[in-house]
Parts: C-alpha cells; structure tokens; sequence
C-alpha cells in the first residue's frame, strides 16, 4: 500500500488514524509493525455476493456449505489474538450477507483487534451503518469503480452505483471512517478523476486505486498498458498536490504495485531533495509487496494464504492447526517471500530499489515465474540501474 499523500505531504488522513497512533515522521507504531511478522489479515469470510463483478478476483457469487461457521470464526478469532494481529479486513463475496458478521466484528473488537470492512457498499441502509458501527468497525472500503454506467456494467446490477454511493454517504453520517476502492482497468481509467471528484465533493477521506491482480475473474487481458500506468500515476501525484492546496483532509493511495512508491520518490526528488529522502525512508517500513511477510490471507473455508490473491497456494488449514503454527513454521514459500531479494531475476533483481519494493510477487507468478520483474513496473533502467 503505497500513501501518495503520505508521501508529498508528510501528512495522511485516514491511515494515521487507523495506525500511526502519533505524530512522529516515521510513526512508532509503523517502525514497530515493520520489524516483525505479525500480518495484517485479509479475510474472505464468504464467497456469497449480491453482485457479479466482471473482475472479481474472489469469483465470487454462491455460497458454499462448507463455509466456516460462526463457532469456527470466533476459534480463528482468538488464534490472531493470541499473536497480536493488528487489523482484520473482512471482505467477500459481500461480507454483509453473513448474518454473524456484526457478532464476530464485536467479538474481534473485544479482542483489541481493529475491524475494517470492504463491501459493495449496495445493502448499507442507514440501520446497517449504525450497525457497523455498534459492532466495532473503525474503517468501511466501499468499491466504486467508475461513474453509474461503468460501475453499473461492471457490476452487472443496474443502480449499484448509486446504492454503493449512498451506502458510502450512510457509513459517513454515523462517524466510521470511508473511503472508495477502485480497481483500474482499461475499462474505467477515463473514470479515475471524476471519482476522486465525487469523493471530494462527498467529503470521503480516502481514494485508494488498486492495480488489476489476475485472479479469480480477473484476467491480464482487462489490465492498463504501462505507459497508461505511468500517466495514471503522474496524475494521482498531481492530483493529491491539488487536493492537499485546496484544504482538502483527502489521502490518495495505491495498492499492489510497489513500484508507484519508487516512482512517487523520483518525482519528489526533482522537487525537493528533503521530501523524497523522507518518503523514501516511509517506504522501507511501508512500501514493497507485504505477502507472506506483513500480510495474510484466510479464505471462507478457513484455509491460510499469502495473500487474498493467492488461493491457489495454501499453507494450511485453521481448523486443522493455529495460526501462530501455520504462519511461524517452516513453510517454503513463506520462507522465500520473506528473503524474497535473493530470488529476484531480470529487472528486480538488478533494481536498486528492490529492499523498497521487489514487485508484486503473485503478478510475475500469473505472467509465468513467481521471481521474474513484475509486468506492470513501468519504472525505466536508468531510472532503477
């Protein structure tokens, strides 16, 4: 996850409440996460979902039966407890159509566990907000990826839009922090702008663009070319300057391309040289591709993975054995990811960045090597020789 505003700045918004705790420029909490193993976790905690999104990396639509249960969620629960985890993103499928959502949320909560939700945003009605609310979630990620025709043919539902849009606005009246997630395609990069503008003019605190990961629905095929990508980037950069100018409290963020971190430093450092040394020391407990390493992912059937991405690599079961067994022990994947820079060929490898980044490890893996340079790095050699 790459803070833009963080960036430029040296202020965020959303993401300084959510975990710096203080104001120092390279926040305790930040140095004190970076350092150990202990992940935030994603979990995908039903494959149901109200919408068919053409590039759901979940594929997600019926539930299954085999789904955890809410005695077997509580159990995991307590597992993340007993390590300290952080933050649980519950996700989908669409997280709300879980009858003992708000129940396990609390129940996280109780544990010191930060709740945050990603949805559809289409079933949050006033009453469901407050919900929310009651339960513990301290932060909701509504996805909205394009104005109403785009988001609509996405989304495959006629008025998703605009129920995800007064969803996002009901969250926002009973005080939850909300921001808009966005998935970038060359389907909907026309639409970039104009949503950052429907979030300011809506007073949501966050834009966060997430970068295509093929998987599930989601194919190469849908991606932005890299020269699209570049300009996509030079854009957000601008834009956050502008927001930031015009009194706007908005963070802009990416998310699963690493090498927009780098790009942003270049940037800065034509700038000023200060600024970018600073964004460039944020980086090195910030940046970089956090799977398997400060990232973990549980899957409806309670299976454990690198990342939300990544189910077609497991590293065990929950049900079966702890967290704490499966995420501290011997696995050989993990092992690699967590010592990824010896592995890394072609562009990565000779990358001068590569302990700030490393690319987006799954994505080179789709495109045929788990170590080879990322695709979607758009950074030129004598950018990164």
């Amino acid at each position: 996850m790459i803070g833009i505003t963080k960036m430029i700045t040296g202020e965020a918004t959303v993401s300084k409440r959510l975990t710096y705790g203080d104001d120092a420029k390279i926040p305790k909490k930040l140095v004190e996460f970076s350092r150990s193993l202990i992940p935030i976790v994603v979990w995908n905690i039903t494959l149901k979902c109200n919408l068919k999104c053409l590039h759901c990396y979940a594929s997600a639509g019926d539930k299954n039966k085999d789904e955890l249960k809410t005695e077997d969620c509580l159990n995991i629960i307590d597992q993340l407890s007993e390590i300290k985890v952080p933050t649980i993103l519950f996700s989908g499928g669409e997280p709300l159509l879980r009858h003992d959502i708000y129940e396990i949320a609390e129940y996280a909560t109780s544990k010191n566990i930060n709740c945050v939700l990603s949805t559809n945003g289409t079933l949050i009605t006033p009453e469901i907000a407050e919900k929310l609310k009651n339960a513990g979630f301290i932060y909701v990620g509504v996805s909205i990826d394009g104005l109403e025709n785009t988001h609509d043919k996405f989304r495959g539902c006629k008025g998703s839009f605009e129920k995800a849009v007064q969803g996002l606005i009901n969250v926002k009246e009973v005080g939850i922090l909300s921001g808009i997630r966005f998935t970038v395609t060359k389907h909907n990069i026309k639409d970039v702008e104009p949503v950052i503008n429907l979030l300011t003019e809506n007073d949501i605190p966050r834009f966060c663009l997430y970068h295509l990961v093929p998987s599930g629905r989601a194919e190469f095929e849908y991606d932005i070319t890299n020269a699209e990508r570049r300009r996509l980037i030079d854009f957000l950069f601008n834009k956050s300057l502008e927001l930031v100018e015009s009194g706007y409290k908005t963070e802009i963020m990416t998310v699963d391309n690493p090498a927009d971190g780098v790009y942003v430093y270049l940037r800065l450092k034509e700038i000023d040289e200060d600024l970018a040394n600073s964004a460039l020391e944020f980086l090195r407990y910030r940046g970089g591709d956090s799977s398997g390493i400060r990232l973990a992912n549980i899957d409806a059937f309670g299976k454990l993975h690198p990342n939300q991405f990544w189910w077609d690599y497991t590293i065990g079961d929950l049900r079966e054995k702890t967290f704490k067994e499966l995420w501290f022990g011997d696995d050989d994947l993990l092992v690699k990811l967590r010592n990824k820079s010896k592995f890394l060929k072609g562009k990565c490898k000779i990358c001068k960045f590569k302990d700030v980044c490393g690319g987006f490890r799954l994505r080179a893996l789709r495109a045929g090597d788990l170590w080879r340079e990322d695709p979607d790095c758009y950074l030129r050699f004598d950018e990164i020789a």
